[in-house]
């Protein structure tokens, strides 16, 4: 449902390199790694791709970082737009967008159609959000959602389902009255040495919820 794009471990980290490096190589690194990661999104038959939003800004400017933000999607998007490949940016704690309100002043400098929302409800919870009221004021753009808990700390650490503070019925009953007909998946990357348990954990757990709030399951992975 979704190819995450955000990880560079064989050269950086996590987000680095990112759209935002002040080397121009490095920022580099990143459009052609998203450039193949559309093509292999678009072999797998894989609607979208998720990227990182920016990077840490450190000591950078916020204007300039939004241009460079900018200057490198433009060198994705002409590919993403021939593959009908979704960009799908996803607001993260501590990177140049993490709020609502700085999504939606960044996408409005976007044209392309080809850009879009993943919608990682656990990182608006982690920097203040309501998840629901943020998915109302995003859901025009939104094209895949990410779910997973967070601690009532609101620290940014991937949870099972169940096993933290957020309100899965609230949101969830705000996606039935959006109609929202798209993708969810799982994000529970921390669970590298059990991931089969952690998932059926949390389906465990998210599916009587799914049924309390009225939304359609169309299919999920089961064992």
């Amino acid at each position: 449902t979704n190819l995450n794009c955000f990880t560079l471990f064989a050269v950086g980290d996590t987000y680095l390199p990112s759209w935002i490096e002040p080397d121009e190589d490095q920022r580099n690194i990143r459009i052609r790694h998203t450039l193949d990661c559309i093509k292999i999104s678009h072999l797998l038959g894989c609607p979208n791709i998720s990227i990182p939003p920016g990077g840490p800004l450190k000591n950078m400017d916020r204007k300039e970082a939004i241009y460079l933000f900018l200057k490198g999607l433009e060198k994705v998007i002409p590919l993403a737009e021939e593959l009908n490949i979704k960009l799908l940016i996803e607001p993260e704690p501590e990177l140049l967008i993490e709020r609502t309100s700085e999504f939606k002043s960044f996408i409005k400098e976007v044209s392309s159609k080809a850009v879009g929302l993943n919608f990682d409800m656990g990182h608006f919870f982690c920097v203040g959000e309501d998840p629901g009221t943020a998915i109302e004021e995003l859901f025009e753009w939104a094209g895949h959602i990410h779910l997973e808990d967070i601690g009532r700390d609101r620290v940014h650490r991937h949870l099972v389902a169940g096993k933290g503070a957020i309100n899965f019925l609230s949101f969830f009953k705000t996606l039935k009255k959006l109609k929202f007909d798209g993708d969810i998946c799982l994000e529970l990357y921390p669970y590298i040495d059990n991931p089969q348990k952690a998932g059926k954990d949390s389906l465990d757990y998210l599916i009587p919820v799914f049924q309390k709030a009225g939304l359609k399951i169309t299919h999920y992975p089961k064992g």
